[in-house]
């Protein structure tokens, strides 16, 4: 089965099980299922539909090796997918291009992410930088300088920290987070220097609450790539270890972060 990132071709929905409803009829999934009227052949067809078939390559596989389909192909994956049995081509330019980078310590946690989005991207339209502990601030300075939307997630000794992700001149950056904590501490602007230290630290956190946050950095992505609003966007959200209860923290815009300027 084609790895849904690199699928080329159309291919049945994700998940969902391909069954036998009756003598007339298949179905597609049980939550609760999509019921498709049977045709000669038509179940071979579909059980070729794993993305790794580009359309004419299908054509000529279903002609050659499923001589009983005699329905057009083309309309029929016309209307499979209008009835959303299956998925349409997805070509590299349809979906969000996402690079992940990471330092030595979370190498397995960015593993989760990088499953499911694919390698970098040569041209990433976000990067999601995934550290151990409180990462340098210059590298995010120079991400908001170069107008480069990005997602920071920080592994700490007892949660994930997604965000604020930012989107210069648009949405609250990593210096507008360092000022609002320093309104509440004074001595987090001592702190914020220290992080430029290179550290070799071994994350602690429990696999379910890895698991969790990166499902939920996966979401903030899609909601992304879909022209939704990401939970992130202006906010962090910490995943920790009560199942279910993720801590949202507003990030304002500080007045003297240089990215206001952006906004301006």
């Amino acid at each position: 089965m084609a790895h849904p990132s690199l699928a080329r071709g159309p291919r049945l929905l994700p998940g969902a099980l391909l069954l036998r409803r009756d003598a007339r009829n298949l179905q597609l999934g049980t939550s609760p299922g999509i019921v498709l009227r049977d045709r000669p052949g038509l179940a071979r067809v579909l059980r070729l539909l794993d993305g790794s078939l580009p359309l004419p390559l299908l054509t000529e596989l279903v002609a050659r090796d499923v001589p009983e389909f005699a329905d057009d192909l083309a309309s029929t994956l016309h209307r499979l997918v209008a009835a959303g049995a299956v998925l349409r081509p997805v070509s590299p330019a349809d979906g969000l291009r996402v690079a992940v980078r990471h330092d030595r310590s979370t190498s397995a946690f960015a593993a989760l992410l990088t499953d499911a989005v694919g390698q970098p991207a040569i041209e990433p339209e976000i990067e999601v930088l995934v550290s151990a502990g409180e990462p340098a601030r210059s590298t995010f300075e120079h991400l908001v300088s170069g107008g480069v939307v990005h997602l920071p997630v920080v592994l700490d000794e007892r949660r994930v920290r997604i965000g604020p992700l930012v989107a210069p001149g648009f949405s609250p950056c990593l210096g507008c987070l360092d000022a609002h904590v320093a309104a509440a501490d004074p001595t987090w602007s001592v702190l914020v220097p220290q992080f430029e230290q290179a550290r070799l630290l071994d994350p602690a956190l429990p696999p379910g609450v890895l698991h969790r946050a990166a499902a939920e950095v996966l979401h903030h992505l899609d909601c992304l790539g879909e022209g939704r609003r990401p939970p992130s966007l202006g906010r962090v959200v910490s995943v920790g270890p009560a199942h279910g209860l993720n801590d949202v923290d507003d990030v304002p815009f500080a007045p003297d972060c240089p990215c206001r300027l952006l906004a301006a």
